[in-house]
Order: C-alpha cells, then sequence, then structure tokens
C-alpha cells in the first residue's frame, strides 16, 4: 500500500484537494505501483533483499502530484548496484522501469490504462 502526503495544507484544504484531485492521485499511485514491480521484476536476485525493498510514494503539495518510485533506505547499497562502481558493472533496474515503460506510465496516469 502506498503513502500519500498532503504538505504545507490545513485539514480543509487537503480534503478539498483530495477530493477534486482524487482521480488523478489514484492514477499516479498505480502508476508508480506499476513502475515499482517492473523495478522489483528487473532487481538481481541476491537473496530476495533487493526486490522487498522497491517501493513507491505518492505526494500532492498543492496542485502538484508526485510519484517516486525507489528503495528503502536499509537498502542503501542499490546505488551502487544501479549505476555501478569502479569494481561492479551497473546493473540497472529502477531507471529502465521508468524509462522502458514511460508510454505505459503516462497512459496510466491519464486513465486511459
Amino acid at each position: 500500500m502506498s503513502k500519500v502526503k498532503f504538505k504545507g495544507m490545513e485539514a480543509g484544504k487537503k480534503r478539498l484537494l483530495a477530493q477534486v484531485a482524487g482521480k488523478v492521485v489514484v492514477n499516479m499511485d498505480r502508476a508508480a505501483a506499476f513502475a515499482a514491480e517492473q523495478a522489483r521484476g528487473n532487481a538481481p536476485v541476491r537473496r530476495g533483499i533487493l526486490k522487498s525493498d522497491v517501493t513507491h510514494v505518492v505526494e500532492a503539495k498543492g496542485n502538484i502530484v508526485t510519484g517516486l518510485v525507489g528503495v528503502k533506505k536499509r537498502a542503501y547499497w542499490a546505488w551502487f548496484v544501479e549505476l555501478g562502481t569502479s569494481k561492479m558493472a551497473a546493473q540497472p533496474f529502477l531507471r529502465p522501469a521508468v524509462f522502458g515503460n514511460a508510454k505505459r506510465i503516462l497512459d496510466i496516469i491519464r486513465g486511459k490504462s
């Protein structure tokens, strides 16, 4: 389950925004969940730890809704897996999940899928 956060707003405005932008928030959540699932599928298998740490969050601030896909803090080393190091080749799994599925993600956000 994802979290939706409304930052810097009073309770009444939060409720109104949730009602008006509810569809956008729901679609963004679906799109971010889809991208996170794709990232889990792309993640290199090492005891399943990395796959279980892929997550997504949707934030709404004012009239801006943002979907974030990444890994939990405890999997800080995922950055090294994604980009590689001087001693280890990159094994990207987050960026291909988003950029490789851009059309599908946009369709989900638009409510077409």
